[in-house]
């Protein structure tokens, strides 16, 4: 037997009250767009129902449903998915059904799980439970285990339908990429800011990125890897714009003309900078980053406050309160990390202090930026600009 639905069930969706109808469309489209590598016969329509959507498959989707399991799992938005089997709402085909799929696998106990949304159904979910539980325990002489079963048998009543299932798979939860508007994302290369980025998508922002190089006083291997995090990333959004940006000629002057130890905030209040105003041409409302507090010396309280002082767009951090081993943990979910500990030659770590200021102050630091022609340079690094579509 084959499935011939998917569900896919949302959970933060279900709150929005009177936008919810316009969060399950976003939820739709996206499922369109990642399903859109699949062949036009892998299914006929993407429709609603109530608290999931639903994907009718073809005969061609029956067949490639792992390949589909792969692609769904990436979707934010989507709480769970799970393949499943159409039947009419009456009790005893139900409970046919649900005997013949817990009838072919190697188990040794179950249970059954009943959700009844739609109130015209006359049994109650407690009594389907009962009845099917009993019916496949007859069938299959398998042991009942209510919390801790080896395989489960659920049934979903909605909308004047039917469906059983098996499996369920998770998928990414949070909100669908594209409801929260867009920000752009300051990719280093490194661990964490992939790991923000990701967290960005997943509460429903479209991501661009901005990534920062001293080619060619350091070679193109951070580029190259920031393209590979895209490619990665690319699961949970299709189309990402990249921007890169060379660092080098204003290192060369906060090195020359400016106080050493302050050399790694006043960089990065350029890249803050240079950043808004990209984020300004994409109408990008934020910028997010992958700054962990503590972690290194920019990441102190008082820098913090310093650089993001420099810009007047919101400054997203949504690793601040994450140690390493749960960033690490994440990039390894999500593809990244492997990509991430590849050598490279980092634009920060070029002209960089011995003894880099931890608690800096405003003023001396805009003391030291007075030394800048700091429009001059923003200018010229924005002019300098290479776009790369990634689609």
């Amino acid at each position: 037997m084959k499935p011939d639905v998917i569900l896919c069930h949302y959970g933060e969706i279900g709150l929005k009250g009177k936008n919810r109808g316009y969060f399950e469309k976003k939820l739709q489209e996206n499922l369109r767009k990642t399903l859109k590598k699949f062949s036009p016969d892998t299914f006929s329509s993407i429709g609603r129902m109530f608290g999931r959507l639903i994907i009718r498959l073809n005969k061609q989707g029956q067949n490639e449903i792992d390949s589909l399991n792969a692609a769904l799992k990436n979707v934010c938005g989507m709480v769970y998915f799970a393949p499943a089997f159409k039947v009419v709402q009456n009790k005893d085909k139900i409970t046919k059904l649900a005997v013949e799929l817990m009838s072919v696998e190697d188990y040794n106990s179950f249970r059954v799980t009943t959700r009844r949304t739609d109130k015209d159904f006359p049994v109650s979910k407690q009594k389907m439970n009962e009845d099917v539980g009993a019916a496949i325990l007859e069938a299959t002489g398998k042991m009942v285990n209510l919390n801790h079963p080896d395989k489960t048998c659920f049934i979903d009543i909605v909308d004047g339908k039917a469906f059983v299932y098996t499996e369920r798979f998770n998928g990414q939860s949070g909100l669908p990429v594209g409801v929260s508007g867009k920000v752009m994302s300051m990719l280093s290369g490194g661990i964490d800011s992939p790991v923000a980025a990701y967290y960005a998508m997943k509460r429903g922002a479209v991501v661009s990125f901005v990534h920062f190089h001293s080619v060619p006083y350091t070679n193109e291997a951070s580029i190259e890897k920031v393209r590979e995090m895209i490619e990665k990333l690319q699961v949970f959004q299709q189309k990402i714009s990249l921007h890169l940006v060379e660092l080098a000629p204003i290192q060369k002057e906060v090195m020359v003309l400016t106080a050493e130890k302050y050399r790694i905030i006043l960089y990065r209040r350029f890249m803050v900078r240079i950043s808004e105003a990209l984020a300004k041409i994409q109408k990008a409302k934020a910028l997010v980053t992958g700054d962990s507090l503590g972690q290194v010396a920019s990441q102190t309280l008082e820098n913090m406050s310093v650089i993001e002082e420099a810009i007047s767009v919101p400054l997203l951090r949504p690793l601040i309160g994450f140690d390493k081993l749960e960033i690490i943990t994440k990039a390894r979910e999500i593809e990244t990390y492997d990509i991430s500990i590849q050598p490279d030659q980092d634009c920060c770590a070029l002209f960089v202090p011995k003894h880099p200021a931890t608690k800096a102050r405003l003023v001396d630091v805009i003391i030291e930026e007075k030394k800048l022609d700091v429009e001059m340079l923003i200018q010229q690094a924005i002019k300098n600009v290479k776009t790369e579509i990634f689609e």
